[in-house]
């Protein structure tokens, strides 16, 4: 099975058209030392995303390569973004996780990349957006703007009732772990932990139905002190909505 390459390898292969000025799967299998399949499906990879072309041969750096080794050598991430755009499957990805929150199936079902192709996006916006953001293997860009409090409320609401109505062996969740809510409403308003914290410390100022619990001593809950919530704690405290 092919696997996902790393921005690194990818540079790697950059540099040496650099320094041999024109390449073959030779150059990289020795020095990458990797297998001759492995240094096939890098170059492979490379030209797909257009950073490399062949010529008789060899393979020689693009103008686009060129300009995504020195932006991931300067640590330039704007620039990277900008280069990267010109490949249609970054591109695309980067264009649906702006919009909504999704999995590897689910990616690879709305573009048609394989589930290697689909990684390798992932490992590249992970690393040119400090907004990428992945909650339960799903994946979505961090929102530009915070939700409402109503809308927060809402996705919480949302959460709790649907966790809440599933039961197991006939147990009640009337007290729902906060990490699965968080997880929940992360992915559906496309929010980071941070936000999540800030969001339901806001709410727990101004909303009388929302409860939030310390964990379990004995067979009590106990109210949750002090009131400021970090992602740290969520594990050990449950939310409790009072109709």
């Amino acid at each position: 099975m092919v696997r996902p390459f790393t921005l690194g390898r990818l540079a790697d292969v950059i540099r040496l058209t650099r320094v041999f000025q024109g390449i073959t799967s030779d150059h990289v299998e020795e020095a990458m030392m990797v297998t001759r399949d492995r240094a096939v499906e890098l170059l492979k990879q490379a030209e797909e995303m257009r950073l490399i072309k062949p010529d008789g041969f060899l393979y020689y750096s693009t103008s686009l390569g060129n300009a995504f080794f020195e932006a991931l050598k300067n640590d330039d991430r704007m620039r990277l973004d900008d280069v990267l755009s010109g490949y249609a499957p970054y591109n695309t990805i980067k264009n649906i996780l702006s919009r909504r929150s999704a999995n590897i199936a689910e990616l690879k079902k709305m573009t048609g990349l394989t589930e290697v192709a689909t990684e390798i996006v992932l490992r590249l916006l992970q690393y040119v957006h400090d907004d990428f953001c992945s909650v339960n293997e799903e994946f979505f860009l961090r929102a530009k703007e915070l939700p409402n409090l109503a809308e927060f409320l809402s996705s919480t609401r949302r959460a709790y009732q649907e966790l809440n109505n599933y039961t197991q062996w006939g147990c009640s969740k009337d007290f729902v772990r906060l990490d699965k809510i968080a997880g929940y409403v992360c992915q559906e308003l496309r929010l980071s932990a941070d936000d999540f914290s800030r969001l339901l410390n806001e709410a727990l100022k101004s909303s009388s139905f929302l409860e939030v619990h310390s964990e379990v001593v004995g067979y009590q809950f106990l109210p949750f002190a002090p009131r400021k919530l970090n992602s740290t704690s969520y594990r050990r405290c449950y939310i409790r909505l009072r109709e």
